[in-house]
């Protein structure tokens, strides 16, 4: 049997309805307004050379989201995934999620967020591109038509810490999955400097 991989991270920041504002705008707008959001996400790796192997990368994941600006009540996360370090365009590596999300009145919502990892700077920003995530939040069960909430969310130096202590698995699974995550972060900022590709969503792939 592979050996698994686990992990939580949790991710916070501010969302606003307004879709056709850049995701910095519509986080402003929400920080003003108070209109906070969240998620708590376990993810899981069955087999890290699988994972390495597809050209997703995809982790399933599974956890909570609360966002009151989309129900009172938190949000269950009935199918979620994590793909670590999609190819999105030369030089540029995406982090994409999608989680399916569930109210207890049966309403569902879809989140899409994506981290971009790319060379912006002649200095490394991994800290930054890495902990930072591009909030959009549709009605439904798809990705169709304009989001209702757009926004930013990020994780602080004692997320970082937290997540780092949750790892749980094999040590030598362990290790496998940091190595990827290393070498992969590498080969981006000791590459050529890119221009990002975010915000510009169509680009993307929808799944």
């Amino acid at each position: 049997m592979a050996a698994e991989v686990r992990f939580t991270e949790t991710m916070c920041g501010w969302l606003a309805p307004l879709p056709g504002a850049p995701h910095e705008v519509a986080a402003r707008e929400g920080e003003a307004a108070r209109s906070a959001g969240r998620f708590t996400l376990h993810v899981i790796t069955p087999s890290v050379a699988r994972m390495v192997e597809d050209p997703d990368h995809r982790n399933p994941a599974f956890g909570v989201v609360e966002c009151a600006a989309l129900h009172a009540a938190p949000l269950a996360v009935t199918r979620g995934h994590l793909d670590l370090f999609a190819d999105a365009a030369p030089g540029v590596l995406h982090m994409r999620y999608r989680l399916d999300l569930l109210a207890p009145d049966g309403e569902r919502f879809v989140l899409r967020g994506i981290k971009e990892v790319v060379r912006r700077q002649w200095f490394p920003t991994a800290t930054f591109d890495t902990t930072t995530l591009f909030v959009d939040v549709f009605a439904g069960t798809e990705m169709e038509g304009e989001p209702r909430l757009r926004g930013i969310f990020w994780m602080g130096p004692g997320g970082v810490l937290a997540q780092g202590l949750s790892f749980r698995g094999q040590v030598g699974a362990i290790v496998r999955y940091l190595r990827y995550y290393v070498a992969r972060c590498a080969a981006i900022y000791l590459g050529a400097r890119r221009l990002p590709l975010r915000p510009e969503w169509g680009r993307y792939p929808p799944g």
